[in-house]
């Protein structure tokens, strides 16, 4: 699996701007339309020198009748810059990309004792450093090295990005069982793309803990892990994990645009030996338009099976409208989750601004 990894990729960058992706854990995030205009023309000028900063927060409220605490509410400030060095050094070199993160509230998960997460941008509070890397293609082959993060590279259905719920980014059978590298903590690692005619591999080796101080790695642990996947026409997606302490697990992604407006997708995820052994999640994304040119519906459902009894199966359903003005997005949202005790309904709402 390892000498894979020397070949074959992952990477973000082949991930184009979605720009109904409305949280980090999902491509996209980082959006055209800012609230502070072009700066007198500045802002472009630093485009056309390959400097590209961004600023984007996102606040969110959920209430879920029924609980201890029926109403939430959480918020993440996000701050971006990349670097285009072929601009501002020499021909044919790489990218910098550089990430960090303003954390604050809390969401339902905690009381909700859920496997998913109710929102893909509820974390701990926390001021933290997130992705750090390097990136320098060689003809068809594309390496990156730094502070990476998984979710921003692997097991992504780009048209699952305008469901709020974080296991429709990155599924959480991969985040429940081996915790990370995923938002908001990236680790020291390597990844690699490989793309051909309509066929893309990609591949990668992180740290397989998560030791820092504010996102700032501080030691690196004693565990590994490995991701390879290949991607054959925009279409179907295969790719296996190994973790060198925690296990292994496959899994497979059909995604496609159905219509004009009309895209669906659907993952399969398992993990024999581990706590969440099975997972299976399908949706569908209506958009941009038929209704507003640049709003998106998404309906999602996801489905695991977890080794503790008192957990047991779970079911998540997923309603969503993304509503774009320029600048602003405005999503509000309704889940249900059914557990082995217990339904719960959730509704929430997310306001996201592009400064």
């Amino acid at each position: 699996m390892i000498a894979a990894a020397a070949w074959v990729t992952v990477a973000h960058a082949d991930v184009k701007e979605d720009p109904c992706a409305c949280s980090p854990a999902k491509p996209g995030f980082f959006r055209r339309g800012n609230l502070t205009g072009d700066w007198n023309g500045e802002r472009d000028k630093l485009k056309d020198a390959g400097v590209v900063p961004q600023l984007v927060y996102a606040g969110e409220v959920f209430a879920a009748p029924g609980l201890h605490d029926t109403l939430r509410e959480a918020g993440l400030l996000a701050v971006q810059l990349d670097l285009e060095l072929e601009k501002l050094a020499h021909e044919g070199l790489g990218q910098v990309h550089l990430s960090a993160f303003g954390i604050h509230g809390h969401g339902l998960s905690a009381e909700l004792d859920d496997i998913y997460g109710v929102s893909g941008n509820v974390a701990p509070r926390d001021l933290r450093l997130f992705e750090a890397w390097v990136e320098q293609p060689i003809s068809r082959l594309t390496l990156r090295a730094g502070l990476l993060s998984a979710d921003q590279e692997f097991i992504l259905a780009k048209h699952s990005t305008a469901l709020l719920n974080a296991t429709f980014g990155i599924i959480s059978q991969l985040s429940y069982n081996l915790l990370g590298p995923v938002y908001p903590v990236a680790t020291p690692g390597v990844s690699a793309r490989l793309e051909l005619e309509g066929f893309t591999a990609r591949a990668a080796i992180y740290d397989g803990d998560q030791h820092n101080d504010h996102g700032v790695p501080t030691s690196l642990g004693p565990s590994r892990l490995v991701i390879g996947e290949l991607a054959l026409y925009d279409l179907v997606q295969v790719g296996v994990w190994h973790h060198s302490e925690r296990g292994n697990g496959f899994y497979a992604i059909l995604d496609h645009q159905l219509e004009r407006y009309l895209a669906g997708f659907v993952r399969y995820g398992t993990s024999p030996n581990e706590f969440v052994s099975q997972y299976i999640d399908a949706g569908i994304r209506i958009g941009p338009g038929p209704f507003r040119a640049h709003d998106f519906i998404g309906l999602g459902v996801a489905f695991a099976k977890t080794a503790d009894r008192a957990l047991g199966e779970q079911t998540v359903y997923e309603a969503t409208y993304q509503a774009q003005f320029g600048w602003l997005t405005i999503q509000p949202d309704v889940q249900v989750l059914l557990e082995h005790t217990r339904t719960a309904e959730i509704f929430a709402t997310r306001a996201t601004v592009v400064f």
